[in-house]
């Protein structure tokens, strides 16, 4: 659950803090007060790209920063894999400046596919722009199986039928390539042995490296307030030396002689500090920052030669190390090698096969409710189809149904949405005729299906829901303000809206508008309640706030 969350010189947004609670939270407002803002804020979390031109004029860079809680078993298990800090509530933060984007978890640098796997475990985005992950169909299988509630699980068994794969591919070398691939990858390894790349090493080398080109002129700012505060000190000192004097004849001054004496010893805790740091910048001078750059050069180079980006430089030496071991344990005979890859692809075509049975079982009951609720969410005659099918691999070594057959973590299921907008006009793929108000509202309905199944999420994720009711009015906006008021109850809900009929079922309303000081504008959030609320609802509903008509009318929404 999204506990906090800051944005800074973010396009109107200058600095703005805001601090959510659970339910079901709305934000209405004018055109252009930033609405859209906030959803592009909250899509950089969950590692969107970062263009440039969201700074706000005359800043150097936009920040982005969430404290999230809840989930804390999945988070500590991300993390560890990870090896960023197990902390909690954990702090994501995103920056973004001039031909650059940087982000941080726990205060630790990482990976912008980091930041989208951790997305995973506390946000669902669905936007008329970016980051639909309905828009890709190689993300329908995860999303379906999450509404489901499935959780699968067979990277063991996946790994396992790679390895065996592996080291009977490698046994079936001839001897002549098994030799000559032993050179090749004693070769690669004599370099990337030299290297021994770490996992996060190169994003964390990256982002020490700023500071370390200014260690010159940090060293000599931490010397100058080191001697200034040296000198200073034992004045400071001798003041209050003369008020112990002075406590002797006045015992009411002792709290001044106090507050003197914790000055002093501040001051003296500053100088220790300012002194470190002049001597730890002092050490971190030419040579390590050549050393630096020399470490990062390697990497660049040794990406090249092994075709991956840096980051990916660790796995790398551990594959080619794999294959090493493999192949100088190629005298095992081929007849054991291949009893152990038919028992693991038994075993992985087996888990496979029972995933695959749940979803099959499953999905007619997920299609059904998820057409009745779309015709209540202003989709009336629309259709899908939850088309599940098994995903061909032809050089894969596990069979289902006289077929090869992926290996993955996932199994061998394929899924694709298929949905028809109007009866008559037959089943397409979703991505290519869904517009941006129909994804919206076809994803309320499969989260809103999943929980009416018992099925869904087990704990609460934050939802952005960015104008769900696009195109909609009457009872099917009033069906709309339902339906996220439900979700509400079992997650964290954030919708932008343009409806009263929506707006009205929020636990919580935030009002966006423009003021402008010095010349500037900027977007400002106010929670509104009570008459204020009221009057904003009757704003939504006839563009006048004060139109008594207007005005009642939403005070029977509210008492809706």
């Amino acid at each position: 659950m999204l506990v906090s969350l800051r944005i800074q010189n973010l396009a109107l947004v200058e600095d703005l803090s805001l601090d959510w609670g659970p339910g079901f939270t709305v934000l209405t407002g004018e055109t252009g007060a930033g609405k859209s803002l906030l959803v592009d804020a909250l899509s950089l979390l969950v590692g969107a790209r970062g263009d440039a031109e969201l700074i706000r004029h005359g800043a150097e860079r936009a920040t982005v920063e969430a404290v999230v809680e809840g989930r804390f078993e999945a988070w500590r298990a991300f993390l560890a894999e990870r090896g960023l800090p197990e902390e909690q509530p954990v702090v994501l933060r995103r920056e973004i400046g001039s031909g650059r984007s940087r982000a941080w978890i726990n205060g630790a640098s990482c990976a912008l596919a980091d930041f989208r796997e951790a997305g995973r475990l506390w946000m669902r985005l669905t936007s008329q722009h970016d980051h639909q992950s309905l828009l890709g169909e190689d993300r329908h299988l995860a999303l379906i199986d999450e509404v489901l509630g499935l959780d699968p699980c067979l990277e063991a068994e996946a790994a396992a039928v790679r390895e065996a794969e592996g080291a009977l591919k490698a046994r079936r070398r001839s001897q002549a390539d098994r030799e000559q691939r032993l050179e090749q990858l004693a070769e690669a390894l004599a370099d990337l042995d030299k290297l021994a790349p770490k996992p996060g090493e190169w994003a964390q080398l990256k982002a020490d490296r700023e500071p370390l080109r200014h260690a010159v002129h940090l060293e000599a700012a931490f010397r100058e307030a080191a001697e200034a505060l040296n000198e200073g000190l034992p004045k400071v000192e001798l003041a209050h030396k003369a008020l112990m004097r002075a406590v002797a004849h006045w015992p009411d001054a002792v709290a001044e002689q106090d507050r003197l004496r914790s000055a002093v010893l501040e001051l003296e805790d500053l100088l220790a500090l300012a002194q470190d740091q002049a001597l730890r910048w002092a050490g971190a001078g030419a040579n390590r920052i050549e050393a630096m750059e020399a470490r990062l050069a390697l990497y660049e180079r040794l990406a090249r030669r092994h075709r991956c980006e840096p980051e990916e430089l660790p796995d790398r030496l551990l594959t080619l190390k794999a294959e090493q071991r493999s192949l100088l344990a190629g005298d095992a005979p081929i007849k054991e090698l291949e009893a152990a890859l038919a028992r693991a692809v038994e075993t992985y075509r087996r888990g496979a096969e029972a995933l695959h049975g749940k979803r099959t079982a499953t999905l007619p009951k997920l299609e059904s409710e998820v057409q009745k609720r779309l015709g209540h969410l202003g989709m009336k005659g629309a259709r899908i189809q939850l088309r599940l099918a098994l995903a061909e691999d032809p050089g894969s070594p596990v069979e289902q149904s006289g077929r090869s057959v992926r290996v993955a973590a996932t199994g061998f299921s394929a899924l694709a949405i298929w949905i028809e907008p109007n009866p008559g006009e037959g089943f397409r793929p979703l991505a290519k005729i869904a517009s941006g108000g129909e994804l919206s509202r076809l994803m309320l309905a499969l989260v809103g299906a999943g929980l009416a199944l018992g099925a869904g999420v087990r704990e609460g994720l934050t939802l952005v829901l960015d104008e769900v009711d696009a195109g909609l009015g009457g009872e099917t906006a009033l069906a709309v303000g339902q339906a996220v008021a439900e979700l509400g109850r079992a997650h964290q809900v954030l919708a932008v809206t343009h409806l009263a009929q929506v707006a009205a079922r929020a636990d919580r309303h935030g009002c966006l508008h423009k003021e402008t000081e010095g010349g500037r504008t900027r977007s400002a959030l106010s929670w509104v309640a009570g008459v204020a609320r009221t009057r904003e609802l009757a704003r939504l509903l006839s563009g006048q706030p004060d139109r008594a008509e207007a005005i009642e009318h939403a005070k029977v929404l509210l008492e809706r």
